[in-house]
């Protein structure tokens, strides 16, 4: 089935129709910033609490530390395994 005007004519009407989808979509409405330099408040925390935070983020960050170590660990003892396996 022939396209009228050409295979270019459909390409650029279909990048008008997606331009046209983004520009609906991004247009600012939902997004509402300040123009001014203005602070954001967040809520006190106690001492307690906060250390009780940073002992919790404190641990997952080491645990997800030993994680990477040994995701880079293992592939490379396997890479050296395979390559002694074939230069012997």
């Amino acid at each position: 089935m022939p396209i009228e005007g050409g295979r270019l004519n459909a390409h650029k009407a279909r990048q008008e129709d997606f331009r046209r989808r983004k520009d609906g979509r991004i247009k600012g409405d939902t997004i509402i910033r300040s123009k001014d330099n203005d602070k954001i408040d967040f809520e006190k925390v106690n001492s307690a609490k906060l250390k009780r935070i940073k002992s919790e983020i404190r641990s997952k960050a080491k645990k997800n530390r030993k994680i990477e170590v040994v995701l880079i660990l293992i592939p490379l003892l396997i890479a050296l395994l395979i390559f002694y396996w074939f230069t012997s």
